[in-house]
């Protein structure tokens, strides 16, 4: 092992100063890149086990009394599905699927045309929205 690093040594010092140089600079990428895979690995399980313990996803949920405000993409119509992009927050817009909240609007076959402003009053298990004709936009 020893006369490996001595003969890199004789090789490194026989080049010239701009090839030194390079290898020095090289030499401390490497000895960089090395220490950044130890604090990774020593670093990660702690890391985990913090986001495990702490990240719980309740920041992003809607509140009880909270609603989105939506418009229509697609026509709604009955039972079927259709799709409502959120307008309210400003900042982001997003895409959902979207049916009636109520069962009696499900049942009684009611259409919402294109552009209709809704209530996004909820999320079903499969992440479709569960709207309502709003009136007051």
């Amino acid at each position: 092992m020893f006369g490996f690093i001595e003969q890199l040594n004789q090789f490194r010092a026989s080049q010239p100063i701009f090839i030194q140089a390079l290898l020095w600079l090289l030499f401390f990428l490497l000895v960089i890149f090395i220490l950044y895979l130890l604090f990774s690995l020593i670093f990660f399980p702690l890391m985990f086990l913090y986001n495990q313990l702490t990240d719980k996803n309740k920041s992003n949920v809607l509140g009880k009394e909270d609603y989105l405000i939506g418009e229509l993409t697609t026509r709604l119509r009955g039972n079927s599905i259709g799709e409502v992009i959120e307008i309210g927050s400003e900042t982001a817009i997003s895409v959902y699927p979207a049916k009636f909240y109520r069962e009696e609007d499900r049942n009684s076959d009611v259409v919402l045309p294109i552009g209709t402003k809704v209530l996004i009053i909820d999320f079903d298990e499969q992440g479709i929205a569960l709207v309502v004709k709003s009136d007051h936009f």
